[in-house]
């Protein structure tokens, strides 16, 4: 018997947790297979604690080719290509068929389509670059530092807001902040749009309360070694410039033609399945419509594909076995913002309830920041 042959495209949270459940629910009757280019699973929400040095960099990883012992085949290879037609994929070094596809793999940073940013910003959506942030920020010396957003959508969208208030906190435990003008820029029109404006003008208050000064609804067009230049011709002087890079579907994802005119690939809200029969799109890399949401597609956060890649895997074991029973992703989703001062706010709801998104904001306090604390144990240790 020819055992159901399913790929994993990317190593993230969606894709560990869609290749652990599928490996569990269906043992020998599936070969799992995993692709990641990268050796090692990081962690980013733990990613604005190394930003501060609060976390080494061996903290937030963990070896994926641990994942084998489990029976999940792991292959580190980049995928080049999606033949939807012939059903495989090709990586760099082979390729492989598929009876289901899980595509994961995120999503691509392209600073290069904004003159200036890649040469000039720093942000902490990957492992590397926030060490090279760790480092700018453990030297500077006073000045201002410009926090912000060069496109939505964008991963973890609480993640600049983040950064923000937690550099103000960093720079006032140094006895530093009356020398730190911070100055946040961002195309949104008010914080955390997709969770209403009850939300965004809580957090907004935040800032406010931190001499963090907000401009909002503006478009960056190029960045100078000292200055900001929007499109609506205003301009921001910088000494220190955080900004989150534009995004983009991967590559093989475009050229295989799974993507619309949102730049992402389309899927079912409730089973993450694309037009194409067997090919699911999960977290990041999917274009989810909230038709009676606050902002027309679903934001883009690992904690979306956590609970996308459950659906996904038990769906999948469910047409295979021809057991249990088949589920919908609810659209519920939850957040950290942490604040400083060993403190966090968090965000949680329900994002494609009806008549609205049912959302819940609790302001900061140590517990959940310990919550988050307890988060990140509970990943690093789980799935591995």
């Amino acid at each position: 018997m020819v055992s159901t042959r399913i790929l994993v495209l990317g190593g993230g949270v969606g894709g560990l947790v869609a290749s652990n459940l599928l490996k569990e629910k269906l043992a020998a009757e599936a070969k799992v297979t995993l692709i990641e280019r990268k050796k090692v699973f990081q962690f980013p929400p733990s990613y604005s604690w190394l930003m501060l040095g609060l976390r080494k960099p061996e903290q937030v990883q963990k070896d994926l080719g641990s994942l084998k012992k489990k029976g999940i085949d792991v292959v580190t290879d980049e995928v080049t290509s999606i033949d939807l037609g012939e059903k495989h994929v090709k990586m760099t070094k082979r390729y492989l068929p598929y009876d289901y596809l899980i595509i994961v793999l995120g999503a691509e940073y392209v600073a290069e389509t904004i003159p200036g940013l890649s040469q000039y910003a720093h942000h902490i959506y990957d492992l590397e670059s926030t060490l090279r942030f760790k480092d700018t920020i453990s030297k500077f010396s006073g000045g201002t530092i410009a926090i912000g957003i060069a496109r939505t959508p964008f991963k973890c969208p609480a993640a600049p807001y983040e950064v923000a208030l937690l550099l103000d906190d960093y720079f006032t435990r140094k006895g530093m902040r009356v020398k730190v003008k911070l100055e946040f820029f961002t195309p949104e029109g008010m914080p955390l749009p997709a969770a209403g404006p009850e939300i965004g003008g809580k957090v907004s208050e935040l800032l406010k309360s931190r001499k963090i000064e907000y401009h909002s609804k503006v478009k960056l067009t190029e960045v100078g070694q000292n200055s900001l230049r929007f499109e609506d011709g205003s301009t921001i002087a910088y000494d220190l410039l955080f900004c989150v890079p534009p995004h983009s579907a991967p590559k093989p994802v475009i050229d295989a033609g799974l993507t619309d005119q949102t730049g992402w690939i389309p899927a079912d809200p409730e089973t993450l399945e694309t037009k194409h029969k067997g090919v699911y799109a999960v977290g990041d890399v999917a274009s989810i419509s909230t038709p009676n949401g606050y902002v027309p597609y679903l934001p883009k956060a690992g904690v979306f594909a956590h609970g996308q890649a459950e659906v996904v895997a038990n769906n999948i074991a469910f047409e295979v076995k021809g057991k249990g029973k088949a589920k919908v992703w609810d659209g519920h989703g939850s957040c950290f913002l942490e604040v400083g001062q060993g403190k966090s706010a968090f965000v949680k709801g329900i994002f494609t309830a009806k008549p609205r998104p049912e959302i819940e904001f609790h302001m900061p306090n140590r517990i959940w920041h310990m919550q988050k604390v307890l988060f990140e144990k509970y990943w690093m240790r789980h799935w591995f």
